[in-house]
């Protein structure tokens, strides 16, 4: 019995992950709160939830730390033009919701395309700041590469976050879990995509 919660076993190792994502967690809630930062609240939780994937986690509050400081000078650049054009879709989604008619229509539709756009961009473009030290416009660049070079991965990882947040909406365990680890155990999931892009792509080697 002993050996179920020996430091090495398979059992511990889980409960450690765990804990160590609900941690990430709240650090990435706590770090994003005055919205500038969540930038370099982004590269860190990817950096921070690959490590945790990897089983390369030291401390995860330092590992937190060490990125969000080394980052926070051009993950600022990449992120108030995105943080702006947030406002502006969600201005537009609020506006066109309650109008009628089929341009009406189409404008909700083009918004909903466009806000899928504009999280697979946040999906790519921080975890490659946390990898690179390339000025943002060249972040930018290679991010909206990737995104169409690799749009299955994309439609991908754009389906798996969708899902996730609608069984939030729809199934309490769920929600518990949205609250608990929600954002590092997205930063893991897309993490590991990301990886084999990543090596693909040599980003960072």
């Amino acid at each position: 019995m002993s050996e179920v919660f020996h430091t090495e076993s398979r059992l511990f190792r889980i409960v450690e992950k765990i804990l160590n994502l609900i941690k990430l967690n709240i650090l990435w809630i706590l770090f994003s709160i005055p919205l500038v930062t969540g930038g370099a609240a982004l590269c860190a939780l990817h950096v921070t939830a690959v490590k945790i994937l990897k089983d390369e986690e030291g401390y995860v509050l330092r590992d937190f730390l060490q990125v969000f400081r080394s980052k926070m000078r051009v993950s600022l650049k990449l992120w108030l033009p995105l943080l702006l054009a947030a406002g502006v879709l969600l201005f537009d989604g609020m506006f066109w919701r309650n109008m009628e008619g089929s341009f009406a229509d189409s404008m909700r539709v083009l918004v909903c395309i466009l806000s899928g756009l504009w999280l697979v961009l946040v999906i790519y473009v921080f975890p490659l700041a946390a990898r690179m030290d390339v000025p943002a416009r060249v972040t930018y660049r290679n991010g909206i590469l990737l995104m169409f070079k690799y749009l299955p991965q994309s439609v991908y990882l754009l389906f798996i976050t969708g899902l996730f947040l609608a069984a939030g909406l729809l199934w309490t365990p769920v929600f518990f879990m949205w609250v608990l680890s929600g954002g590092s155990l997205m930063a893991a999931i897309h993490g590991k995509m990301l990886m084999w892009i990543f090596e693909k792509e040599k980003v960072g080697s």
